[in-house]
């Protein structure tokens, strides 16, 4: 994919960690796009290839997204992309739910008017790409929605935090899209961005712990029960 190998060729001169944090943002597109479907194994030394990179950058970058359950590593076999349960993604929600309710608290006396134009852009553009059925850009969106929040807290300990659930959030409105108007969920957004312009530090922690809420009631009763890893079990089975 050539934006996959333009942001890879971009980050070569700043060594193997922002390499393997680029090859992670790259997995985790095609998982949210649909290019690697839950069950399909992702070959490390192709994907080398493809990149125009050595493995250690590319085995680096699988290991941080199996870290937070969106892929499995398994010896011999190497890494499939998984599917999370729906408690899974919705315990997420309610952790996410905490951590948003932080962010926005410690962001609403501190964060610029441009990045509060920057928050009501976004929501446009999730509003816009949920009309048109494009999940992916809807989901992107969404994150650097939050993300900004999180960036103007000014709390890196919240922001490595935010990092590490963020695939979650990608993942579970590409899933329940298709079957659910999520429309209420993305107006939730608008009364976050609200009372932050209105510098109240505690409304904005309810509208972002309420929203994410939502999500985990929404992940609970619209997220099909059947699904999680489809190769879990054979592989158990294996003992692999």
């Amino acid at each position: 994919m050539a934006t996959g190998m333009s942001q890879i060729g971009s980050s070569s001169d700043f060594g193997g960690e922002l390499l393997s944090a680029t090859v992670r943002r790259l997995v985790l597109d095609r998982i949210v796009q649909g290019h690697y479907r839950p069950g399909e194994r992702i070959v490390e030394f192709k994907l080398a290839k493809e990149l125009g990179l050595s493995q250690s950058p590319v085995r680096e970058g699988l290991r941080e997204l199996a870290a937070v359950g969106i892929i499995t590593i398994h010896p011999r076999r190497g890494a499939r992309v998984r599917l999370p349960s729906a408690k899974e993604l919705a315990d997420v929600s309610v952790v996410r739910a905490e951590i948003d309710a932080l962010a926005a608290r410690l962001a609403a006396p501190r964060i610029p008017d441009a990045a509060l134009d920057d928050l009501d852009g976004l929501i446009g553009e999730m509003l816009t790409q949920l009309d048109a059925g494009d999940f992916s850009r809807v989901t992107a969106a969404d994150v650097r929605f939050h993300h900004l929040i999180a960036e103007a807290s000014e709390n890196h300990a919240l922001e490595r935090a935010f990092d590490q659930l963020a695939p979650f959030a990608r993942t579970f409105i590409t899933l329940t899209l298709p079957d659910v108007d999520v429309r209420g969920i993305v107006l939730e957004h608008r009364p976050i961005l609200a009372a932050l312009r209105a510098r109240d530090a505690d409304a904005a922690a309810e509208a972002a712990r309420a929203h994410q809420l939502s999500v985990s009631e929404l992940l609970q009763t619209h997220f099909p029960a059947t699904l999680g890893d489809p190769f879990q079990a054979q592989e158990e089975e294996a003992g692999t």
